[in-house]
């Protein structure tokens, strides 16, 4: 590490950058909620807003190569799946549930690295993923022998982490040939493309479903996705991912003091198995240097 004050000055504030981004997200339950909405029409709202305010960010030239294409629209799809299922989970709550459950992604990133990067995973995500698994039920407690709303909250919340893990690596195969600002804007376009035929066959939504869900990409996708990526360009990817992991805790907070929810009596031990997996599974990606 420099020993500049002007590096370390940055560093810090990069930091706080991402832990304001990662507190910002904790949130969306309240803008989905808010909303009254579910299905389509709310991922393809969000993620439309994202794009059409997110066009300041984009290079003055398009991509020119075929494969960045392909890679920009494979993760539209994936972040239609992830923000479909995700935002799904948060409409049916309870929101503790569906924010844990979503956070099963960073393990399923390093399951998943070798596959699309040709990387190896670190040993210990082989020990994270059935520990996370196990975490899930202690979450979930009796309702994990049943179909009932917090078993289906947490089935849509894994399913979300499952397309945001292969979005997140498609893109960082491709970070050394497009912008951030690439990235972020065309990959929320072709997603709310993929999402509009599905979205204008049910009602449409009133103006304040609408402005509710535009105030939360506002929020959560264009102030907190930009200030995320320039605390990035500060401090390392594995501080960062270590940092994000303020949005669990930020959730479920929000969800049992907003919205008044009650979790089983093993939960806070789920939890804790759920977070704990995690930061392990980070923490060795960055001692390994992935």
């Amino acid at each position: 590490m420099s020993d500049d004050p002007n590096t370390a000055r940055r560093a810090r504030l990069g930091a706080a950058a991402i832990v304001l981004a990662a507190c910002t997200w904790g949130f969306w339950g309240v803008a989905i909620r808010g909303s009254g909405l579910s299905g389509p029409h709310v991922p393809c709202i969000v993620l439309g807003t994202v794009a059409i305010f997110g066009l300041p960010l984009l290079p003055r030239r398009l991509p020119r190569d075929r494969a960045c294409w392909l890679a920009l629209i494979g993760t539209g799809v994936c972040d239609a799946g992830n923000a479909l299922l995700y935002f799904e989970s948060l409409a049916r709550g309870p929101q503790p549930v569906a924010v844990l459950s979503h956070y099963l992604a960073p393990i399923l990133v390093a399951a998943f690295t070798p596959l699309i990067l040709r990387a190896r995973a670190p040993r210990i995500t082989w020990l994270a993923l059935p520990v996370s698994l196990a975490g899930l039920g202690l979450l979930l407690g009796p309702e994990a022998l049943s179909l009932g709303r917090a078993a289906s909250t947490a089935a849509l919340g894994g399913g979300s982490a499952v397309f945001y893990a292969l979005q997140v690596l498609i893109q960082k195969k491709f970070t050394d040939r497009l912008t951030a600002g690439e990235l972020l804007v065309w990959h929320a376009a072709f997603s709310a493309l993929f999402l509009l035929p599905f979205a204008v066959q049910e009602m449409q939504p009133g103006l304040t479903s609408v402005l509710w869900l535009m105030g939360g990409a506002l929020a959560g996708g264009c102030f907190a996705g930009t200030i995320f990526l320039w605390g990035l360009k500060h401090v390392t990817a594995a501080t960062a991912g270590v940092l994000t992991y303020v949005e669990p805790l930020v959730g479920v907070l929000v969800g049992v003091t907003l919205f008044g929810e009650s979790l089983a009596a093993t939960a806070p031990l789920g939890a804790l198995l759920i977070l704990g997996a995690g930061l392990a599974v980070v923490r060795a990606q960055a001692s390994s240097g992935a």
